[in-house]
């Protein structure tokens, strides 16, 4: 009876866990996705190029982002890869990056989600602030280290990432990535 209890729990407290969509009775469902629109601008199928600093220096690569909507728009899924961009303009054949994340929106906290998971193992949750055409997106990473990231659509239609690496209140541009969109949405 008491297992049966704490199964019950779960269920219960997503039930009433925001006061004004369980007196209503509402889904959540039109609030995320209207939550979610704002993100359009990410859809589709990416190619560009871009560089970042690594302990060994400047590395140049070639990028490719697919962002799917899944669950009927409720969330993003992104896709991105990336590849050494030899001084002779080839790419190199392994992915030197690989990275699959999922944005939401959560409306009982009314706030966006962003879990971003690596091939290296590193996984990040983050709270990102979404804005018209942007959002941005930060994580520790160490004692006094923030790293902070910063999407958006340019007004001629690129997708502009960069990245920050923050020290106290000294940040250095470690990213930037520039990308078009490929083929139909």
């Amino acid at each position: 009876m008491i297992s049966r209890m704490f199964m019950l729990f779960p269920a219960l407290a997503a039930l009433t866990a925001s006061p004004s969509l369980a007196q209503e009775g509402a889904l959540p469902a039109p609030q995320v996705r209207e939550a979610m629109a704002k993100l359009g601008w990410m859809k589709g199928e990416w190619d560009g190029t871009g560089w970042r600093v690594t302990p060994q220096g400047r590395e140049d690569f070639a990028a490719h982002e697919l962002v799917e909507p899944q669950v009927e728009g409720l969330v993003l899924l992104l896709h991105g890869r990336g590849w050494a961009l030899h001084e002779d303009g080839s790419i190199g054949e392994e992915a030197g990056h690989l990275a699959l994340g999922v944005l939401s929106y959560d409306a009982f906290r009314r706030t966006y989600v962003f879990d971003s998971y690596v091939k290296e193992g590193y996984q990040v949750r983050g709270n990102p602030a979404v804005g018209d055409n942007e959002f941005r997106w930060s994580h520790p990473a160490g004692p006094g280290v923030e790293m902070k990231y910063h999407a958006r659509l340019t007004d001629d239609g690129e997708w502009l990432e960069t990245g920050e690496r923050c020290e106290a209140e000294a940040c250095s541009l470690f990213l930037e990535m520039r990308l078009k969109k490929i083929g139909a949405e």
